[in-house]
């Protein structure tokens, strides 16, 4: 289910434990292939993606283009891209790590999309993965505020997850952003440890706002 190139970090095992439990909300179980009578999304373009050389970067900032599914996204140039990094279930996606030093929460952005019943809005994809958030973390987080992405309209949240582990707790701070296509579920998230939210909210918010689908 998880491929093997996946990154020991506890905030991307904790992104991935997260994502197990949203995979379900999606339509993701082990009780065998959705009916064929169900129409699903793809996650991926109609047709071949061929990434680009962007021209008018701004300095400082590199642009991904996944040929998987489709979208491009700009990312602080010193941080590490790991495609495909997310694989559970229905869901994949993206990783972006920055480069500081290794610590036991290392911060970083991921875009992943999830298969969804075709006509799925963003406020039904955003209400079903609140439910299992709310599971997780222990609350429900409030609708943060509404964003516009690519001509979709997306839902942010803000929350924090304490996991239990020796010799001391993992306190996490996440944000998510919700929102639906015609080829998916979207979901662009940064993780960071507890206290560094700020510093990298910024970066954050400038990546969601460069999304671009296919």
């Amino acid at each position: 289910m998880i491929r093997k190139h996946i990154p020991v970090f506890f905030a991307t095992l904790f992104t991935l434990a997260l994502i197990s439990l949203l995979a379900v909300a999606c339509g993701g179980d082990d009780e065998g292939p959705t009916p064929t009578s169900v129409p699903l999304t793809t996650c991926k373009p109609a047709g071949a993606v061929v990434p680009t050389t962007p021209t008018d970067l701004p300095a400082g900032m590199a642009e991904y283009q996944s040929p998987e599914r489709g979208y491009s996204v700009r990312y602080p140039s010193d941080w590490k891209v790991q495609p495909n990094t997310i694989a559970v279930q229905n869901i994949a996606g993206d990783a972006f790590f920055t480069t500081a030093p290794l610590g036991t929460v290392k911060p970083n952005f991921s875009v992943s999309c999830a298969i969804v019943t075709v006509g799925t809005t963003s406020q039904e994809f955003f209400e079903a993965n609140l439910d299992l958030i709310e599971k997780l973390s222990g609350s429900r987080p409030e609708i943060e505020k509404t964003l516009d992405i690519d001509g979709k309209q997306a839902f942010v949240i803000t929350y924090s997850v304490r996991q239990e582990r020796t010799p001391e707790p993992l306190n996490i701070e996440k944000v998510e952003v919700f929102f639906a296509d015609a080829l998916g579920g979207w979901d662009i998230a940064l993780v960071v440890p507890k206290g560094q939210l700020e510093t990298y909210r910024p970066l954050f918010d400038a990546f969601v706002q460069s999304f671009s689908g296919a």
